[in-house]
């Protein structure tokens, strides 16, 4: 019995699917003012496939396939519409500049949106909620600190997982036996703790035959959180991951993948590029700037960006506090230009697309003596975006910040564990909303 999950990315998708065939079927039924024949049905089904699937993905880049969707019912209708004004816009232009379909669907179509975005946000708002009711079972949380109070909060807070704790973050040497579990509550039937505590009690054994199931903490958190909860790593957790198999074809093909979209990127770019460059020549001085940075094996390398100061201040905090970013610069960095340099770095093999941001070096030394395991970030290639930078809502930037850059490296850690070509697609859509959601501000 999965604790997280609920089938609910597939559910949703099928959900979606059925709802914008019923908006369709509602159009045709509104525009001609009858019941639609199946003929006509189906002439108009075939084309509108291809919004169907458009929307998919434009829901997905959105995050409204991810584990917390239920929680924003307030932002689901005005996601929803804008991802289908998107559509519409991608599907008038297919309809029109393709006419092989042979229909003429303005009109349809315009409809369809309205229908389309009252239907699926009926859909996510109400029925959704009310296919993940069911029986959950009576959990036991065992543990201590913020992250047990985390899992409890999102598990209890939820009906959609499968367990429901009625006693948490309690000592492990208060459950040793079935009378004392009985006493923290009788019908427990799963025990969420921290595999890292240690030596596993003999007297946990009878509670297994019992039926009783144990479930990792950190894993758990993990499930919900996409995070690792770094008081629950250990150097094992480490250990473990060395141990995991990584395929030559995923290596090979991460790397073919950034050589390609690389080169791609600097060729489609260099329009821009060279304006920018323009630009710089007349009024702003030297274009680039090369910082020094830590990758990966604790390798400094020197990655290349547009100059958005009045100076290059190596980071020195005397220099800082006289430079400024430039009106120019400020566009720059609001727009992502700024970055696109390092697609050169990609080429190079300094970086990846996809990986930990490559952090300053005195910050390195400063976050290694006050985080455990900060260095571990290091055992993989850096990238120009990553699973912190998608995830993290105000990641640490150019000072130190302990507590910032724990949570940072929590989602480092986490893409260190789980990475994979369908984890880095998930970084590039989520990497794509973000830039355009920023350049539209």
């Amino acid at each position: 019995m999965p604790i997280t999950l609920r089938r609910e990315s597939l559910t949703l998708f099928v959900g979606d699917m059925v709802f914008l065939i019923l908006s369709l079927w509602a159009t045709l039924f509104l525009r001609y003012a009858d019941i639609p024949t199946s003929e006509i049905f189906f002439v108009h089904l075939l084309p509108f496939s291809f919004l169907f699937l458009l929307s998919a993905l434009v829901f997905f880049i959105a995050g409204l396939y991810e584990k917390h969707t239920l929680l924003f019912k307030s932002q689901l209708p005005e996601t929803i519409l804008y991802a289908q004004v998107a559509n519409i816009a991608v599907g008038a232009i297919f309809f029109f500049f393709v006419p092989y379909f042979g229909i003429q669907p303005k009109t349809n179509l315009f409809i369809y949106l309205l229908l389309s975005t009252l239907f699926v946000s009926l859909w996510r708002l109400y029925l959704v909620p009310f296919l993940s009711l069911g029986t959950r079972a009576e959990a036991l949380l065992i543990g201590e600190g913020s992250e047990c109070e985390e899992i409890m909060g999102e598990v209890n807070g939820n009906n959609r997982y499968a367990i429901r704790f009625v006693g948490g973050c309690v000592r492990p040497d208060d459950v040793r036996t079935h009378e004392a579990l009985a006493r923290r509550t009788p019908a427990v039937s799963v025990v969420v703790m921290p595999f890292s505590y240690g030596a596993f009690l003999p007297e946990w054994d009878a509670l297994m035959f019992s039926g009783v199931r144990f479930v990792d903490s950190a894993r758990l958190y993990e499930d919900l959180f996409d995070r690792v909860s770094l008081p629950l790593v250990d150097q094992r957790w480490f250990l473990e991951e060395q141990t995991r198999t990584r395929t030559i074809i995923y290596a090979f093909a991460k790397r073919l993948m950034d050589i390609v979209i690389s080169a791609l990127a600097l060729v489609v770019l260099s329009p821009l590029f060279i304006l920018v460059l323009c630009i710089f020549s007349f009024s702003y001085g030297h274009p680039f700037i090369f910082q020094k940075r830590v990758g990966q094996g604790n390798k400094e390398i020197r990655i290349i960006k547009f100059r958005t100061m009045l100076f290059d201040d190596s980071g020195d905090p005397e220099k800082q506090k006289q430079n400024r970013i430039t009106r120019f610069g400020a566009f720059l960095r609001k727009t992502q230009i700024d970055e696109m340099p390092q697609f050169w770095n990609v080429l190079r093999g300094d970086l990846s697309l996809i990986g930990p941001r490559p952090e300053i070096p005195a910050l390195v030394e400063e976050y290694k003596k006050q985080i455990p395991f900060y260095d571990m970030r290091h055992l993989l290639q850096p990238g120009i975006s990553g699973w912190a930078q998608i995830k993290h809502a105000s990641p640490p930037k150019f000072s130190v910040n302990v507590e910032a850059t724990k949570k940072k490296l929590s989602y480092d850690l986490y893409y260190l564990k789980h990475r994979s070509f369908l984890l880095d697609l998930m970084v590039v859509l989520r990497t794509i909303k973000i830039i355009l959601s920023r350049a539209g501000r």
